[in-house]
Order: C-alpha cells, then sequence, then structure tokens
C-alpha cells in the first residue's frame, strides 16, 4: 500500500513542479509561494479537524515543528528560485539528490544502513544526475561546472538539502500527530511563516511581487491548482511514511524525476531532450533498485 501512496505523492509532486514553474512566470516567487501554501494547507486541515492526534500535541512534537518548518520554507523558495530561472527538466532531476541524502542521514541519525543493490541505485542516481547536464558536443565537464556557473542548479541543490532534514523529522510528527495533522502544520505553519516575512520581501526587492491586472486571474487558477497538486502529494508522502521507512519512501517519490522532465521536453519544448530523458531514466531506475531492494 505504500508504494501506491508514494507513487501518488510522486505525480502530484511533478504536478506541483511544473504549475509552479507556471505560477512563478505570472508573478513574484514568495507571493506565488505563500499563496498556494496557505490554500493547500486550508484543504488539509479541513480533511483532518477531527483527528485525535490534534488533543495531545507533546513537547517533542513542537521540536519537530521547530525544525521542519524553516527547512521546509528554504527549500520551497529555493525550488521556486530555482524554476524561475532554469528549465523544469534541469531542475527536478537534482531532487533526486534527496533519497540519497536521506539516506545517508539515516545511516548517521538513524543507523539504518543501505543494501548493497541500494548502493547501485545510488550510482544510478548520480550518473543519471551527470546525464541530464550533457549537451551534444560540450565538455565531459560541463555538468559539473554547471554546479558552479548556473545559478538554478545551485538553489535545487539547496532545496534537496533542506528537504532531507525534513524527510528525516517527518517520522517524528507522523508518530506524534498522525500523518494529515501533520502534514497540515507542515503545510499551513510554512505557508504562514513565510506570509509574515512578505513586508521585508517587499521591501527589499521594491514590491510584493503580484500578478498584473491581466495576469491575476490565471495566477489564482494556476495557484488553485497547485495547491490541489501540493495537498495530495502531502496526502500521498505522510501516509506512506507511516507505513514504511523514509530513505525508501523518498526514493519512491523521486520517480516524479521521470514525469516532470518528459513533460518538461515533450510539453515545455525545452531543449537538451535526449540526455535529459536518458538521465532522468536511470535516476528512476535507481530510486527504483533503493525502494525495491534497499
Amino acid at each position: 500500500m505504500w508504494i501506491v501512496l508514494a507513487l501518488l505523492a510522486a505525480s502530484a509532486s511533478a504536478g506541483t513542479s511544473l504549475l509552479l514553474k507556471r505560477a512563478v512566470s505570472l508573478a513574484g516567487v514568495v507571493v506565488s509561494t505563500v499563496a498556494f501554501r496557505i490554500v493547500a494547507g486550508v484543504f488539509l486541515a479541513l480533511s483532518c479537524l477531527h483527528a485525535a492526534g490534534w488533543h495531545a500535541l507533546t513537547p517533542t512534537y513542537w521540536r519537530a515543528t521547530a525544525v521542519v518548518i524553516p527547512n521546509e520554507i528554504g527549500g520551497m523558495l529555493c525550488l521556486s528560485l530555482a524554476l524561475s530561472l532554469g528549465d523544469v527538466s534541469v531542475v527536478q532531476p537534482i531532487m533526486g539528490f534527496i533519497p540519497l541524502f536521506t539516506m545517508i542521514g539515516g545511516a548517521f541519525f538513524l543507523h539504518e544502513l543501505p543494501s548493497p543493490i541500494a548502493i547501485v541505485g545510488i550510482l544510478l542516481i548520480v550518473t543519471g544526475l551527470y546525464f541530464v547536464g550533457l549537451r551534444r558536443g560540450g565538455s565531459a565537464w560541463e555538468p559539473l561546472r554547471a554546479f558552479a556557473t548556473q545559478r538554478a542548479s545551485w538553489y535545487g541543490l539547496l532545496a534537496a538539502l533542506f528537504w532531507t532534514v525534513t524527510s528525516l523529522t517527518h517520522k517524528v510528527g507522523i508518530g506524534q500527530v498522525g500523518p494529515m495533522p501533520w502534514a497540515t502544520t507542515l503545510t499551513l505553519g510554512s505557508g504562514l511563516a513565510l506570509a509574515l516575512v512578505l513586508p521585508f520581501v517587499a521591501r527589499s526587492v521594491g514590491g510584493l511581487g503580484l500578478p498584473t491586472a491581466g495576469d491575476a486571474f490565471p495566477w489564482l487558477l494556476v495557484v488553485v491548482a497547485t495547491s490541489v497538486c501540493f495537498a495530495v502529494q502531502q496526502f500521498g508522502l505522510h501516509n506512506a511514511l507511516r507505513l514504511s521507512q523514509a530513505g525508501y519512501v523518498m526514493a519512491l517519490v523521486s520517480s516524479s524525476i521521470l514525469i516532470a522532465t518528459t513533460v518538461g521536453v515533450l510539453v515545455l519544448r525545452e531543449r537538451g531532450g535526449s540526455y535529459r530523458i536518458t538521465g532522468a531514466l536511470l535516476v528512476s531506475s535507481g530510486v527504483a533498485l533503493i525502494a525495491r531492494f534497499g
């Protein structure tokens, strides 16, 4: 059952990334992030208003919340910035680092050691990420240079680091209040916390980045669609985490890489299709090995 839930989260995650790229093209990164997080948080809250976990909020729950929300905000902002600066099919495969980092973090902090086949999966992920950066006629070192010269790649990597911390913390929160209340805490809490800094963002960049009058309605539609995808993603992710190990779940959820990259190349007409799809297939093969045999 956890595999079905993780695949549901993967599909919704790809939808979130694709729709968010459209949202940040119509309005500012921060205001778009705040909007869809709060709307998704309301959707999730309505689904668990009467959950028993809300009646017994422990100090452990509050500590987990204090760790998760800043890292969730950092991850979402970095992903939004990466999508505003680069192609979906370049940014999304970088998220393949999350199961790699989660497995390393699990070994250090949760004493979960990867199996030999899971190590093969990790190597496939690294190889796939290398293929994503290759271009016909380009230097073999180009993917490594991209991390030194392209801000979108760095923002994507920072998002992966932030979300590794949240992945390792999710099981604590879920154990305290259950999957849906924890998903609500994460989504609505991060949206409201980020909303508090909007005045400072407006002051530093000269405005909130609100959509123009002509783009307001299309932006609202995209925000609602993004919110629905994100709420579904959180439902699948946190219920899967309740049933299986964090490293395995995050590995399977990363199959969203294949979906988002394929759509980016075939539908959005992003360049470099053959190398990027090959890279996405390798990454997805790696995460599948981790999920199946790890």
